[in-house]
């Protein structure tokens, strides 16, 4: 991919030297330290051992690139580029897919059809690409990794509705947890990624491969560090539930009573990170029931707490104006149990049909 011109270029050397030590000492950072430095939550230690190893491919295909390109086979240049074409994609695309099979964190997503459909590229590339030395191999490489692309992204954004929906139903606080807007960006920069790795000509794409690789390292990091580790849900008792002869809607009748009594009574809704799991055990039952009495009314369980948590800000609220004390918006909005203003203001206008402001205005 690199020609010999590319290489005297020292502007483009430069950038692809700096691409080279980003990628290395980014994946380093990940692998030898296990808090984060962008934000106080508890990190995913799988994803930042996961997304180290692509990093650190990152900057081993950079080193292959040079070495087999300037070194080992720099007379052969059709050899060259099917070696060093095989190896990007025997390594960053699976690990990238890996890196985001493990930013959901509802369940663990087997690895091995990733794995399986690397055999394909190593035929291709061996048998016509290396043995035969046959041009054609370019084109069935590109067309079965567009078919590849085209597969993951589909499952992916099945997979990330499903994983928000999950969110939906376990999570009172949404921050730091929900990925698929950074999954689409991602998405987006590997097949931006994938294009450039393919285009062989032009010095412009050289330099446009390496932008976008030190755009997708920054990304990564800050990706890396804000999305916070979910516990895995607790098992309930199943031994419980086959033996007893009572159906589960009936069971689920007696929750509303709990729930009034030790979350909203006790204001328990204000804690911040209060999962399913916390307030089934805190009501005295078990999450399944309460996820199915939540499903019997239609609602989610971030809905539930969300509703609480903004009945209490208006109740504040008013009690202010009755006792005309001084009223914060963002300040009332931590203290009825948000983690910060912007998840206030989204529940709040998805809630009351209007901003918090023009509801006070409304009020006043």
């Amino acid at each position: 991919m690199y020609e010999q011109d590319g290489l005297q270029d020292h502007y483009y050397m430069i950038l692809y030297g700096a691409a080279t030590m980003f990628a290395a000492l980014a994946s380093l950072y990940l692998l030898l330290r296990r808090r984060n430095i962008l934000s106080e939550t508890e990190p995913p230690i799988a994803l930042r051992r996961w997304t180290a190893t692509f990093l650190a491919a990152v900057a081993m295909s950079h080193v292959w690139w040079i070495g087999i390109g300037s070194i080992i086979l720099k007379d052969n240049l059709f050899v060259r580029n099917a070696i060093n074409i095989m190896l990007d994609s025997m390594t960053l695309v699976p690990l990238m897919m890996i890196v985001l099979f493990r930013m959901l964190q509802d369940r663990r997503r087997p690895l091995w059809p990733i794995i399986v459909s690397l055999i394909p590229i190593a035929v291709i590339t061996i048998y016509l690409g290396i043995i035969e030395r046959n041009p054609i191999y370019e084109d069935y490489l590109r067309t079965y990794l567009l078919i590849i692309a085209t597969t993951f992204i589909i499952y992916m954004v099945f997979a990330v509705r499903q994983y928000g929906k999950w969110l939906q139903d376990n999570y009172a606080d949404l921050e730091h947890k929900e990925v698929w807007q950074s999954m689409i960006l991602m998405v987006v920069i590997l097949l931006i990624f994938y294009c450039y790795k393919t285009n062989f000509g032009g010095n412009l794409s050289e330099y446009l491969v390496q932008l976008n690789t030190l755009i997708l390292i920054a990304f990564l990091i800050c990706r890396v560090e804000t999305l916070q580790k979910l516990n895995e849900a607790q098992e309930d008792n199943f031994e419980e539930l086959i033996t007893s002869n009572e159906p589960a809607s009936k069971r689920s009748d007696h929750i509303g009573p709990l729930l009034r009594k030790h979350c909203e009574e006790s204001l328990l809704y204000l804690q911040n990170d209060l999962t399913l799991n916390r307030l089934s055990t805190e009501i005295g039952t078990n999450r399944t029931y309460l996820s199915a009495y939540f499903q019997q009314q239609g609602i989610t369980y971030n809905a539930y707490i969300n509703r609480l948590r903004i009945e209490h800000f208006m109740q504040i609220y008013r009690d202010s104006i009755d006792t005309n004390k001084p009223f914060s918006v963002q300040e009332k909005a931590t203290e009825s149990g948000f983690q910060s203003y912007r998840t206030f203001a989204i529940a709040f206008k998805n809630f009351i049909g209007m901003t918090a402001r023009e509801w006070m205005e409304k009020e006043t």
